[in-house]
């Protein structure tokens, strides 16, 4: 008899700025503490609405971000996806996109 693995969904908004106008949508798909799948979603709001602005994920088989300020088009992260676990991939991208989103000047 097969029994089912334990798995969560993790969800969670994480506020980049003081004033709440950058966010950090974090999803994650958990297995017996492993990250199985992931998704990072950077947006902000400007000029009146909410607009995505990054995306990194292994939603779709394979680890890949998307700059939306270029275009929708996915770029694959071969490297990093071959030597990061999928923890590590989550912890290096969630401060990667932290350090990059500056509160703007007073």
């Amino acid at each position: 008899m097969f029994t089912k693995m334990a798995s969560k969904k993790v969800k969670h908004i994480h506020h980049l700025t003081d004033d709440g106008n950058d966010i950090l949508d974090v999803n994650l798909d958990i297995e017996k503490s492993y990250v199985i799948r992931f998704s990072l979603n950077y947006r902000a709001f400007i000029d009146g609405k909410w607009c995505t602005i990054y995306r990194v994920d292994n939603y779709h088989n394979f680890l890949h971000e998307q700059r939306f300020w270029i275009s929708e088009e996915q770029f694959p992260l071969e490297e990093e996806e071959r030597i990061y676990t999928n923890n590590y991939l989550v912890e290096l991208y969630s401060e990667r996109i932290a350090l990059n989103c500056q509160e703007p000047p007073p």
